[in-house]
C-alpha cells in the first residue's frame, strides 16, 4: 500500500475500477490511460482528481475542494507536486489497473522481435 502525509496523518492511496471511472467522468468521459500519456492533461487539475480518487475509499464524503486543500497544505510543507505526483502513479500500478496494458505491450514487442 503506498500512503502519503496529508492534513497531519498517513494516508493510504487506493485505486480500483470505480475510483478511476469517477476520475474520468471528472473529464468528460476521457480515458485515464489517454489522460497519463499525454502531457497536455497533466496538470492540477488532473493531479488533484487522481489524489481525489485514491484517497475516497476511506474518506467517502471528500470533496475535490478538500483535496486540493490537502494538497496546498503539503506543499507548503515543503512539498512538491512531484512527489504528490510519484505518490499517486506508484499507488496506480500497484492496483494493476494498467497491468493489462502493459502485458499487452510487452506481448506485441516481444512478437515483434521474432
Amino acid at each position: 500500500m503506498i500512503y502519503i502525509k496529508l492534513g497531519g496523518k498517513e494516508r493510504p492511496l487506493r485505486y480500483d475500477i470505480n475510483s478511476v471511472t469517477r476520475i474520468e467522468e471528472l473529464f468528460g468521459g476521457k480515458s485515464l490511460i489517454t489522460m497519463l500519456s499525454n502531457p497536455a492533461y497533466f496538470g492540477f487539475s488532473l493531479i488533484r482528481a487522481l489524489l481525489w480518487g485514491g484517497l475516497r475509499h476511506r474518506e467517502k464524503g471528500l470533496t475535490l475542494d478538500r483535496t486540493g486543500i490537502l494538497m496546498q497544505e503539503y506543499l507548503d510543507a515543503n512539498g512538491s507536486l512531484g512527489d504528490i505526483s510519484d505518490k499517486v502513479m506508484a499507488a496506480l500500478m500497484e492496483a494493476g489497473i494498467f497491468k493489462a496494458n502493459a502485458e499487452e505491450e510487452t506481448s506485441e514487442e516481444e512478437e515483434g522481435l521474432n
